[in-house]
């Protein structure tokens, strides 16, 4: 099983069965740019993966490590990366902080096949969360932040919080506007 990543009108031109699809709700970037506004990520087993390559759409495919459950909240971040010695630190230490706020790894990789557009990414993962609202927390925590440094230092970052469906949480977008005030960047 493959997850892929990619926007609304990706989804549409493929015409994906909608059980396939993990997330498709509200998203708030926190690193970017992201090249889709309303990004979706969606399950595709092994005979919808060569469709989707010939397809030519915009977006990109990661190695599942797991099967979604029932999270409301979900990080998709994307890296090229500019030195993978000096990042393997974050790497090796981000999964106690991502559990630590209730969140799984469903994709880990230090691969990602891009399928076209412009967007390019070294490294990609899909981690999902409880809510939004622990998503948001993991990332603007104290205990996460020398680890962000590391990998602001050491890549090109994507970020984004995004739910399942629908709305934002408004605890989680506040949160996020807060945070994201206070260290001089905006959400988009």
């Amino acid at each position: 099983m493959q997850y892929l990543v990619t926007g609304r009108s990706g989804i549409d031109r493929i015409a994906l069965d909608p059980r396939r699809i993990v997330a498709q709700g509200d998203a708030m970037v926190f690193e970017g740019p992201w090249p889709w506004t309303s990004p979706v990520v969606a399950t595709l087993d092994d005979a919808a993966v060569d469709a989707v390559r010939a397809s030519g759409i915009d977006g990109y495919l990661v190695d599942a490590l797991g099967e979604p459950g029932a999270g409301q909240g979900f990080v998709v971040a994307a890296h090229h990366m500019r030195d993978l010695a000096a990042f393997q630190p974050y790497a090796e230490r981000v999964g106690a902080v991502v559990e630590k706020f209730g969140g799984r790894f469903l994709a880990r990789s230090g691969k990602a096949e891009m399928l076209g557009g412009d967007f390019v990414s070294d490294r990609a993962v899909i981690v999902e969360f409880p809510r939004a609202a622990d998503a948001v927390a993991f990332y603007v925590s104290d205990i996460y932040a020398p680890l962000m440094k590391i990998r602001h230092d050491n890549s090109d970052p994507r970020f984004l919080v995004m739910t399942k469906s629908g709305a934002f949480p408004a605890d989680a977008r506040a949160a996020a506007e807060s945070y994201l005030r206070a260290h001089g960047a905006s959400a988009h």
